[in-house]
């Protein structure tokens, strides 16, 4: 179904929830009486298939480096200064909130990877690409449940291991910042393995400062349980099908 049919699909469904409240005919003594659909809330709901709809932009940086600002314009405080390819080999990629024009500029309300968490910075579009990624993953951690979602639909559903009660995985919205192939796919981290913009809450002084990662494993048993160091784990059947699958830049909410 495209986007604008299921725009309207919904609208029809909330006007007609909406007129069966209000129609001539009256239910039965035993039946309870439907509650008509605020206008707030049918509101609220088209308003929210527009969200999942939207896609993400991402902002791939192609000058030597970047600095991300406090306030757009120079002059403001540096919040962060993000190398093209990071620490992980990657090239640095943003997830882009916000746009504004200053000074015949551009500028872009980033997520910065950096601590703390869900950190952000205005960085110049001068020395960005800009592209964009309808694909975004929610991971659930009491369900030890990860879905990928394009646009509205699901398109997957995995099950996870993730952090213990004393290294938990941190909650937030974050992004897919890296992808790293192990060399023995026998390894803790399995075939394929991501590094988020996530840092650990507990976790300070490992390489790279506690980066939460998400990827395959060696040991499927530890799946559907709170096993982790705050790492996210999933099957290497299922860690390929990301690699495969979703771009780096990629939102992830963690709930």
């Amino acid at each position: 179904m495209s986007r604008a049919l299921r725009r309207r699909a919904l609208a029809t469904c909330l006007m007609a929830l909406a007129a069966s409240c209000s129609g001539a005919a009256r239910p039965g003594p035993s039946a309870e009486s439907p509650k008509a659909v605020r206008p707030h809330e049918r509101r609220d709901a088209i308003a929210a298939l527009e969200a999942c709809e939207r896609p993400t932009l991402v902002g791939t940086v192609t000058a030597s480096r970047v600095e991300a600002l406090e306030d757009p314009g120079a002059g403001s405080d540096v919040v962060g200064v993000f190398p093209r390819v990071n620490d992980q080999g990657a090239v640095q990629v943003f997830p882009l909130l916000d746009r504004l024009e200053t000074s015949g500029s551009t500028w872009y309300r980033a997520m910065l990877p950096m601590r703390p968490n869900g950190s952000t910075g205005w960085v110049p579009g001068d020395d960005l690409r800009i592209g964009q990624t309808g694909y975004r993953i929610a991971i659930d951690l009491r369900r030890f449940r990860l879905q990928v979602l394009d646009g509205c639909d699901v398109v997957a559903r995995f099950a996870i291991g993730v952090g213990t009660n004393d290294t938990p995985t941190p909650r937030g919205a974050f992004f897919l910042n890296s992808l790293l192939q192990p060399p023995d796919r026998r390894s803790v981290y399995g075939a394929f393995a991501f590094g988020l913009s996530a840092y650990s809450d507990v976790i300070t002084d490992w390489e790279g400062g506690g980066i939460v990662g998400l990827h395959g494993t060696n040991d499927p048993s530890s799946i559907g349980h709170n096993a982790s160091h705050g790492c996210i784990r999933m099957t290497n059947d299922a860690i390929r099908f990301l690699a495969r699958t979703v771009p780096l830049g990629t939102p992830v909410e963690i709930s």
